[in-house]
């Protein structure tokens, strides 16, 4: 949920500026508004710059020492200062080297057609009249050639190409040749000086990682910078009023700290006002979510924070893009490894990484359960039937996996498919009643009605179409394993569905743009019709993704399988794990599985996202863009 916020208006005289920042920051309550019409203070922006400084340089130093172990270092500001300074200085040195190795290295692919010589004999010669041209010429052209009493000697043949040399003393020798620029250099002294270079470049990695040593220094100095940079920023955010004698400050606070903040404020020789935020303003957002639904504000955050006057559509995401990870990577296999793997880094990453664990783990449990439901275990069938070839064999594998794909008389059922159509249906509807909702809390009943319109069309279309079965595409029948669902929608009346579909059709074309006169909002409503009717069809579609990506990943997963016992079956079809191929096989299932898990991982991330952010967020009409609650405290309160 979104924080309510309180506006914080006040005056104070000039000379209390510097104790009363120094209170309010230890009170650490206020998110300062700053003032983006003022120009740019100097100070502000060096402490920017070296603030992005210490972070770029942080990052850097973490990665070095997380591939090896460092002793503790001190952590006084002058050492970090050092450690900044002396590691700028690296990184450019090792940046030099490392553009000369480049260099090197393709003076070197240049000279290597050629072999050893030495460039200074070359220019001997030619100073003394006798000049060594370097030349290039397509095969079939050189082969062609009347090399009779011609000085040429041929040195290598490469890429279709003939390097050669020819030799010219007094008069000019004619060639349609291309002549080759070499390098002033031989091999031996080239391969020499790279080599002196990448042991330049290994000692400067050396002494970067002994500066890896005071990363901690240089952390604790980035918060020093981060705590005088929000100080300046909320002294700059003072603007001058009465000749610059009186002060003027706006600030948010979180409601429920409202008597705090009045006991701070009446402690202080200041005037202060309090009010509600008005509809226009950029008030900054504070979400507070329980245990579970916080895990996923990391994956709304990917998009925007939402509008103050929005919902936090965080809890209402978490169980959809929960149930879409597991369908879309839908093997119990995978989902085992990931679970395991999560709660093994568990233990072992720094506190603010585990909440990103505990999601893991929760997508993890989501891909065992669908993993069963699909009867998918390292692309295996894990419950065989009849026409199955299973781990466990069963009577009837459907009642453990309702959602496995079965042969019927007309051919391969996918149920997972018609989940995902029902899925999509969900989270549309349920994202168009949140915006109903939205509409009606900030605007007014009518702002709300014609999102009921569309979920009163939805609804009633879907009606009308099962008893018509529209386009015999199977409505009355329809299922989704154990769930009749084209049964139970037989059981609503004809009568009701029509009902719902014109009386939604007619909400929705007289409210819409409710701001509008109402003779207007037909014409303009048939224009947003179209788009509605011709849109749902796509969103609804996209959501058949779910089952795409889980089908994909299933198939390729038992596309391993096949390849890899295929190298331990005998041609009677006996399988013989004591074969020399066993190893072979399980290369196989080791390399093939591991790709086939980072790529659906990927997918399975990506493809719910994106269902989240575009066809939701759609539904929604998500507008976001708030920018946080930051209060103005020091940075080691946060920590």
């Amino acid at each position: 949920m979104i924080v309510k916020m309180k506006k914080l208006e006040l005056l104070l005289f000039y000379k209390e500026r510097e104790q009363f920042l120094e209170s309010l920051r230890t009170l650490g309550v206020v998110h300062v508004v700053e003032d983006l019409q003022k120009e740019g203070n100097t100070h502000i922006q060096e402490l920017q710059s070296t603030l992005r400084l210490c972070e770029r340089v942080e990052r850097k130093l973490a990665a070095i020492n997380s591939s090896q172990d460092t002793p503790a270092a001190s952590s006084s500001k002058e050492d970090a200062i050092a450690v900044l300074k002396r590691f700028e200085e690296l990184e450019e040195e090792r940046e030099r080297i490392n553009q000369e190795i480049a260099a090197c290295k393709k003076d070197l692919i240049l000279l290597q057609p050629w072999g050893q010589f030495e460039p200074a004999s070359i220019k001997k010669l030619a100073d003394s009249g006798v000049k060594i041209h370097f030349l290039s010429m397509p095969v079939k052209r050189f082969d062609a050639l009347d090399l009779k009493d011609m000085p040429l000697r041929e040195i290598s043949r490469t890429n279709g190409q003939v390097n050669f040399v020819v030799v010219e003393y007094g008069e000019p020798i004619s060639l349609d040749a291309e002549e080759v620029r070499l390098p002033e250099i031989s091999i031996k002294d080239l391969n020499s000086r790279l080599a002196q270079l990448e042991q330049k470049g290994k000692q400067i990695d050396e002494q970067m990682k002994e500066l890896a040593a005071s990363a901690d220094s240089v952390h604790k100095y980035s918060l020093r910078i981060s705590d005088q940079l929000n100080y300046e920023k909320a002294k700059e955010a003072m603007a001058s009023e009465a000749d610059g004698k009186i002060l003027h400050m706006s600030g948010w606070f979180p409601f429920d700290r409202e008597k705090v903040i009045k006991k701070f404020f009446d402690s202080h020789t200041v005037y202060y006002s309090i009010r509600d935020p008005l509809p226009d303003e950029d008030v900054p957002v504070k979400l507070k979510n329980s245990k579970l639904a916080k895990l996923f504000e990391p994956v709304t955050g990917i998009y925007s924070l939402p509008d103050y006057l929005e919902l936090d559509t965080t809890p209402f995401v978490a169980p959809f893009f929960s149930i879409f990870f597991g369908l879309c990577l839908g093997d119990a296999g995978y989902g085992l490894i990931l679970l395991i793997g999560a709660l093994l880094a568990r233990s072992r990453v720094q506190s603010k990484l585990k909440p990103i664990l505990s999601l893991v783990v929760i997508l993890a449990l989501s891909t065992v359960v669908s993993g069963f439901l699909l009867n998918s275990f390292f692309g295996c069938s894990i419950f065989g039937g009849s026409d199955v070839k299973g781990i466990i064999s069963t009577s009837d594998f459907k009642r453990f996996a309702p959602l496995a794909p079965f042969m019927t008389d007309k051919g391969q059922v996918f149920p997972g498919m018609g989940l995902a159509i029902v899925l999509g249906f969900l989270q549309l509807l349920f994202g168009m009643a949140m915006k109903s909702y939205i509409g009606v809390k900030n605007d007014g009943l009518a702002s709300g009605i014609q999102p009921v319109a569309s979920m009163m069309m939805i609804i009633g279309g879907i009606i009308w179409a099962t008893h018509a079965n529209f386009l015999n595409l199977g409505f009355p029948t329809f299922e989704v394993g154990p769930l009749k669902i084209g049964t139970s929608v037989l059981a609503v009346p004809l009568v009701l569905g029509k009902v719902l579909l014109f009386a939604g059709i007619a909400l929705f074309l007289l409210f819409n743009n409710v701001d509008k006169k109402i003779f207007v909002r037909p014409l303009i409503g048939l224009y947003e019709f179209y788009n509605f009717a011709s849109g749902l069809l796509g969103n609804i579609l996209s959501y058949l993704r779910l089952f795409a990506v889980g089908l994909a990943g299933g198939l390729l997963g038992a596309a391993f399988n096949q390849i890899a016992f295929l190298m331990i079956t005998a041609p009677d079809g006996t399988v013989n794990y004591k074969s020399v191929g066993i190893v072979g096989t399980i290369a196989v299932l080791i390399l093939g599985h591991s790709l086939n898990i980072a790529l659906s991982l990927i997918s399975s991330f990506v493809h719910p996202l994106r269902l989240t952010l575009v066809e939701f967020y759609g539904a929604v009409g998500f507008k976001g863009g708030s920018k946080p609650y930051k209060p103005f405290t020091k940075v080691e309160q946060l920590n």
